[in-house]
């Protein structure tokens, strides 16, 4: 087993490496534990290295170290495991369960084989998006923290500022042109710290749920992030939702995150890679 810890000093975060640590001793298994560095690309290579003679990881930490880990192992055949101790836990909240179901899922034979989405060279478990939401991240990323509250407060302030700027691309085929407010790729259920984007994603349907947002004026945007805050965005006229296996963004120089992280510019190819990678379901 290879455990994969971003460090930290949270009581939670240390609560859960000593229980893992002790449950290793319990069942005679010898861990090999991987602290992470912060730098993406030594810490993408060194766990892909480690990972050739584990047959199964287990992640502590957040979205970004579940990130870090998926495109560590995308040629791997380790499965997966997860104990959130994040921040934001967005691809865990889409489980809608305790934390002890995340420790009893390491141990069972529960697995499932799940879809795994990539843009450009960067792949992702859960969202990925471009515009104001990417936008969000880039100032969480540079103050260094985010929360729930957090995101939602940058949010609001962002609109205030952010300059929508056109889009244009090919949405499973279709072509689309729209000055653009967000557009979101999603694997699971939430994104930005606890905001339900896609309650109708699901994880082993081949299939990515995308949300083309079309930006207005301030008021307009404000609507629109009032009704994902309530989870009413379905019902923006201006949206343009599908379920799609690719896509393509012509447009340069948009901002581009992926659970949480930022990951680059468009232009952008977007596709799916079904069942991809076999996690431990809590």
């Amino acid at each position: 087993m290879l455990i994969i810890i971003k460090p930290s000093d949270k009581k939670n975060h240390k609560n859960s490496v000593d229980w893992l640590l002790n449950e290793c001793k319990k069942r005679e298994i010898e861990p090999e534990l991987y602290l992470t560095t912060g730098n993406f690309e030594n810490d993408c290579a060194e766990i892909a290295l480690l990972a050739k003679s584990q047959t199964q990881v287990v992640v502590i930490g957040g979205d970004g170290t579940l990130h870090l880990a998926v495109n560590a192992l995308m040629t791997s055949s380790c499965s997966i495991a997860l104990i959130p101790a994040g921040t934001g836990n967005d691809f865990a909240r889409g489980f809608a369960c305790q934390q002890q179901a995340w420790y009893e899922a390491i141990f069972n034979s529960r697995t499932k084989l799940i879809d795994i989405g990539q843009i450009n060279q960067r792949y992702f478990v859960n969202v990925a998006g471009i515009g104001f939401d990417a936008e969000v991240v880039v100032e969480l990323n540079k103050a260094g923290h985010f929360s729930s509250f957090g995101y939602t407060w940058q949010g609001i302030k962002q609109l205030f500022s952010f300059q929508a700027q056109p889009l244009q691309g090919k949405f499973n085929g279709k072509a689309l042109s729209y000055s653009n407010l967000a557009t979101i790729f999603a694997n699971h259920h939430y994104f930005g710290g606890g905001l339900k984007i896609a309650p109708q994603a699901k994880l082993n349907d081949g299939q990515l749920d995308c949300y083309c947002m079309p930006a207005g004026g301030l008021l307009k945007n404000l609507i629109s992030f009032l009704y994902l805050l309530l989870v009413k965005h379905h019902r923006l006229q201006a949206l343009e939702y599908t379920h799609l296996t690719s896509a393509e963004v012509t447009t340069k120089g948009l901002v581009i995150e992926a659970d949480g992280e930022f990951v680059g510019f468009t232009p952008a190819k977007v596709k799916v890679h079904k069942q991809a990678l076999r996690f431990h379901v809590p």
